[in-house]
Parts: C-alpha cells; sequence; structure tokens
C-alpha cells in the first residue's frame, strides 16, 4: 500500500510573534512567506509593541548627549550674525558683507549637506568612530579660527572645515533620538534642536562681551574650550540601540526619492531653508544702517535665539498632540509676514519686536523638519531619507544668505525682505500640499502615530480583552490555512495533517 503523504502546517501566528519584539512596528509575520496565500486574510496593520524605551535612564541619557551636541554644533553656527557684523567692522572690513556672508552660508550649509553621506557610514556600522573624528576636527577648525588673518583662511577653518565637522553630528544624531524616542519624538527632537539656540544666545553674548576685554583670538580660544567640554559630553553619553543593525547597500542611496510624496516635501523645505537664515545673518548689521548702536545690535541675534529656543521646545511637546506639519505650517506662515514687515522697520524697539516674534516662528520648523519624513516610507529607510532632506535643504542654505546680501546691495533691504519672504511662502504653500496629499492618502501620521499609542493604553489597562480576542483571531486564521491547503492539496490525492 502506497504510504500517506503528509503536509504539516506550519505554525502560523503566535502571541509573541505579534505582540512581542520579535517584529518591528508593521512588519508581516515571518510565516507569511510560507503561506503567502494568507496575506489577503491578515489586517495591514496588526497592532504591535513598539519596543522604543521613550523614557528611563539611559533614553534621558541620550537626550541630554544630543542637547550637548546642538549646543556645540548648531549652537555656535546660529551665533554667526554677530561674527558677520564682527568682520564687517573688523578683520573683514574690506570685503563686501555678500562675501562675508559666504562664510557662515558655507559654514551652515555644510551643516546639513553632507548629511546623506555620514547617516550611510552610521546605517554601516561606523556612528562612534565617525563622533570622535568630527569631534577633534570640529575643536582643531574652531581654534585655528584665532590664527585667521586674510578671507580664504576664515573661509577655509570657520567656514567648511566647522561646516564638515558639524555635518557628522546633525543627522545620525536625529537618527539616534528616533532609536530611542518615538511617543515623545517631537518633544525630544525639540529639545536637541533647542540646543542650537541656547548655544547662539551662549556663543553670541560671550563673543560680544570677551572681544572688548580680550580681543578676537582669544575670544575664539575660550569659545572653542566651551565647544570641546560640550562635545566630550556628547561622546561620552550618545550611543546606538543594541537593536539596531547594519544596513548594507549603497554609499549614497537616492532610491528614497522615488516617493513623489518625499520629493516634495524635500523641494519644500528647499525652498524654506532659501529664506530661514536671511534675518538672522543680517539683523545685526542693518540695525547699525538704520541708526541702532553697535553695542546693542549684537544683542538682536540673541533675542531671536532665545525666542527660538523657547518656540523649539514647545512645539515638540505640541506636535505630539497635534502633528508636526499641522503645527509648521501656520507659524512658518508668520516668519514670512515678518520679512515683509522687516523693511519697514528703523527702530530699535521695533526690531527686537521682530526678533521675538521671528525667533517664535522659525523655531516649531528647525527642530520638527525631520519628523513628517520619518512616516514617509520603509522604517529601514528613516538614515537615507533624513540624510537626502538634509542635504538638499543645505545647498539651500548655501545660497539663501548671499543672495539675499546681493539683493540688499543691488536693490536695497526692502528687495532682500520681500525675496527671502516669497520663497519661505512659497515652501509652506508646499507643506500644505504635502499635508493635503498624506490626508488624502490614508491616517496622517501623527494621527497614526496617536492611534498606535491609544492601542498600547488599552492594551495595559484592559489586557483581559486582548487576551480574549487573540485565540479568536489565531482559531479564525488557522481554519482559513487548513481550507486552503486542503483545497490546494486534495485534488492530488494528499491528505492534510495538522
Amino acid at each position: 500500500m502506497k504510504p500517506q503523504q503528509t503536509c504539516e502546517l506550519p505554525v502560523l501566528l503566535s502571541t509573541r510573534s505579534i505582540y512581542g519584539n520579535t517584529r518591528s512596528k508593521g512588519e508581516r509575520p515571518p510565516h507569511l512567506k510560507q503561506l503567502p496565500f494568507l496575506e489577503k486574510y491578515i489586517p495591514p496593520s496588526l497592532p504591535t509593541q513598539d519596543d522604543t524605551p521613550d523614557r528611563g535612564d539611559r533614553a534621558w541619557l541620550i537626550l541630554i548627549g544630543a542637547l550637548c551636541i546642538g549646543f556645540t554644533t548648531s549652537g555656535y553656527m546660529s551665533a554667526w550674525g554677530v561674527f558677520q557684523a564682527h568682520y564687517e567692522q573688523a578683520q573683514l572690513r574690506s570685503s563686501s558683507p555678500s562675501a562675508i556672508a559666504w562664510i557662515g552660508s558655507i559654514q551652515q550649509s555644510f551643516l546639513y549637506i553632507p548629511t546623506l553621506l555620514f547617516t550611510r557610514l552610521m546605517d554601516r556600522g561606523y556612528f562612534r568612530s565617525m563622533l570622535t573624528s568630527a569631534s577633534i576636527l570640529f575643536v582643531v577648525s574652531t581654534v585655528l579660527v584665532a590664527e585667521c588673518r586674510v578671507y580664504w583662511q576664515f573661509l577655509l577653518c570657520q567656514g567648511v572645515c566647522t561646516g564638515i565637522a558639524a555635518g557628522a553630528f546633525t543627522g545620525p544624531v536625529t537618527a539616534i533620538i528616533s532609536q530611542w524616542f518615538h511617543r515623545n519624538r517631537g518633544l525630544a527632537l525639540g529639545v536637541f534642536a533647542a540646543g542650537a539656540s541656547i548655544g547662539g544666545i551662549t556663543f553670541s553674548l560671550a563673543t560680544k562681551a570677551l572681544i572688548p576685554l580680550i580681543g578676537f583670538s582669544w575670544t575664539m580660544r575660550a569659545i572653542t574650550l566651551i565647544i570641546a567640554l560640550g562635545l566630550v559630553l556628547g561622546n561620552l553619553t550618545l550611543r546606538q540601540r543594541e537593536t539596531s543593525s547594519i544596513v548594507n547597500g549603497p554609499l549614497l542611496d537616492l532610491s528614497p526619492l522615488r516617493s513623489k510624496t518625499f520629493l516634495l516635501y524635500c523641494t519644500a523645505s528647499f525652498f524654506v531653508y532659501l529664506g530661514y537664515y536671511t534675518f538672522t545673518t543680517y539683523v545685526a548689521a542693518s540695525a547699525i544702517t538704520v541708526g541702532v548702536s553697535t553695542s546693542f545690535s549684537f544683542y538682536l541675534v540673541s533675542i531671536c535665539n532665545a525666542s527660538s529656543g523657547l518656540s523649539r521646545t514647545t512645539s515638540g511637546i505640541i506636535a505630539d498632540r497635534m502633528g508636526a506639519m499641522n503645527l509648521v505650517i501656520p507659524v512658518t506662515a508668520i516668519s514670512t509676514v515678518i520679512y515683509y514687515i522687516w523693511p519697514f522697520v528703523h527702530s530699535q524697539r521695533g526690531l527686537v519686536v521682530l526678533c521675538v516674534f521671528y525667533g517664535i516662528s522659525i523655531g516649531p520648523f528647525a527642530s520638527l523638519v525631520s519628523v513628517p519624513v520619518l512616516d514617509l516610507g520603509e522604517k529601514d529607510q528613516v538614515g537615507r531619507r533624513i540624510g537626502i532632506l538634509m542635504s538638499i535643504s543645505g545647498t539651500a542654505m548655501l545660497i539663501g544668505a548671499p543672495v539675499s546680501g546681493a539683493l540688499s546691495k543691488s536693490s536695497g533691504p526692502g528687495a532682500m525682505g520681500f525675496y527671502a519672504g516669497n520663497v519661505m511662502l512659497f515652501g509652506t504653500l508646499l507643506i500644505a500640499i504635502v499635508r493635503h496629499i498624506v490626508i488624502k492618502q490614508g491616517t496622517q501620521p501623527a494621527e497614526l502615530s496617536r492611534l498606535e499609542n491609544n492601542i498600547e493604553e488599552d492594551k495595559k489597562t484592559r489586557p483581559s480583552l486582548e487576551f480574549t480576542l487573540a485565540p479568536l483571531r489565531f482559531s479564525l486564521i488557522g481554519n482559513i490555512a487548513f481550507l486552503e491547503l486542503e483545497r490546494q492539496y486534495g485534488n492530488q490525492g494528499q491528505n492534510v495533517t495538522a
């Protein structure tokens, strides 16, 4: 007698595979590879447990390290307006304001342009060595600024070298934060961005106070000491999660740009950043030309950074509740209005009011610009999407302030204000279009995040309901699978045994 042929039914799903840590959020069960026809019976979004810490000593220590990095790198660059005004009247007074602005633009743009390369190096496992090397380069470049005497030396040390070194932190640190925070991600990114404002205030006031006392060279050495301490703290506290895996592939992977929504959002960020730094770059220098005292004009950059720091932190908390794009769109539109008003303000009090409102209005965009891209694609491409976004944004920073300076010199401050306001307004409109597309395609990322949080809370407060429904779900899927296998193999005379 011919022996019976059996076909073992694989274990379909288990409580651990659905609710445990074996799968990332949204990933399909591995058993579907064995039974592909089950795909149509599985809901597209099974409730899964996200193992992102979101709190605890280690997570908060990571956030402190990120704050130190933001303070030393982006904070130092946020004080560029003070250096711009000083160079115009001291070391580089023979150069045009537009030429001097290229130093700051290169510095700020290199904070983002090489991010695509650095995030890919992080994906390949070089985060620690990259962090250490960039810290050394940043410190050496800053201390060398004290020895600079001519334009090209400032351009190389303060523009190119410090910019490239800072760029090694921006994208990777943002990705590290996303590994340790999920529900409180907006707050965490807001704190990271607030570090730039705190640093901007500190370095602006320190530069203004120390130059008359000890001279420019020793002021830069004192600033270097502050930067070195912050980078040491950042290196000691930041680290990748043990669950993060090395992602292989080409060094420069542009595949996320195939998403039209992501490409449109990158274009929107480009236009916003095209005018973003015009105000902070020229507000101190322009204040001097309208009669504001030189001693007070330097404080305008600090006022702007202080206002921005407050809004960056609070915007993260608000975005966790209402969504990043829902907040970014209206407040960024307010900043465009300030650009239209700026050319007509000639009093010290009026400029202070503009600095306060501009700082408040640009803070949310600075802290939340990368939040929407975390949900505009696959989870394993987060680093690449952040890198592409920041590289495109860095290109806008490179040309934004010099173009504004050239327009101010040729056509007056009114042309500069209208140019910066118009490009930022166009970028804001594109972000609104992206939001419309995301809502039309499905659940908005922020709303999806809140929905998942509610599911997790319900599972904690009502576990009996979850365990009651789980057997029913498993039984239903198991019976469907059995009937499907019997249908497929029954015609061949095979007996299926479970």
